[in-house]
């Protein structure tokens, strides 16, 4: 059996005399989305952190396409193929759209110190900020200013900041937070869209997405997987229902 995309070993983080994550097992294949649900409280943040670079864990080890990112800085793990999206939206207000996405395109490209031309007239620059505005939804705001967008149109954007690192695994922290039933419709729509570009583990707390977008679930409860399955075994496994879904899980 090959090797999984990503895999996260044994996770043991401590806070004194709290240990936020107790030896976490998770493993996300290529082409899955893959949740990370919990109550609050249950390592899930903690857990993200790790994975991402925030925190140094006190033991474990982290590996994504048979690359060693344990004890790698953030910026280093970004090169390797991961990327993030915040639960806080995370944009250049004072910018247009247009030019957020140049910025990103430009930092992955490593041309970020070309210190002579304009970004805008760099040819290649234009043409891939031009495509993730078109594959988010945005070509019709490009020249808006990003702080003066919809909460929805702002999410797409930190989305597309994401996806310009080109990542083999994405990163997405409650990318419904703070969204109506319209904008989280269109959300779930475009995270499936992007099954085919990168491996996603999406932590999120809107079960319908959740269960309309989850290939496999991990559930974590007090630091610890409490179970890891298909979204049909989750919902029917009678710890989970105790611990998190409640009766939303027969519903």
């Amino acid at each position: 059996m090959s090797a999984s995309l990503f895999s996260a070993q044994g996770l043991v983080k401590r806070f004194g005399g709290l240990v936020a994550t107790d030896h976490v097992d998770l493993a996300v294949e290529a082409g899955e989305i893959h949740a990370l649900i919990g109550p609050n409280g249950a390592g899930k943040s903690t857990v993200v952190n790790l994975i991402s670079g925030l925190l140094a864990p006190d033991a474990g080890r982290i590996v994504l396409d048979g690359v060693e990112l344990t004890g790698m800085p953030a910026h280093r793990r970004v090169r390797h193929g991961l990327s993030r999206c915040f639960q806080v939206t995370s944009v250049f207000g004072a910018n247009t759209v247009f030019d957020n996405l140049l910025l990103a395109v430009q930092a992955h490209t490593g041309s970020s110190f070309r210190c002579l031309g304009r970004r805008s007239a760099d040819t290649r620059l234009h043409a891939r900020a031009l495509a993730l505005a078109h594959e988010l939804g945005l070509a019709d705001v490009l020249h808006r200013v990003a702080a003066a967008l919809p909460h929805g149109v702002q999410r797409r954007l930190d989305l597309a900041l994401a996806l310009a690192a080109e990542p083999r695994l994405l990163l997405l922290d409650e990318p419904m937070a703070g969204m109506g039933p319209e904008d989280s419709a269109q959300m779930v729509a475009l995270i499936r869209s992007l099954r085919e570009r990168c491996a996603i583990l999406l932590i999120e707390h809107d079960m319908d997405a959740v269960f309309q977008l989850a290939d496999r679930i991990t559930v974590l409860a007090s630091g610890r997987v409490l179970a890891t399955g298909e979204v049909g075994d989750i919902r029917a496994h009678p710890e989970v229902q105790a611990v998190y879904l409640g009766s939303e899980a027969a519903a």
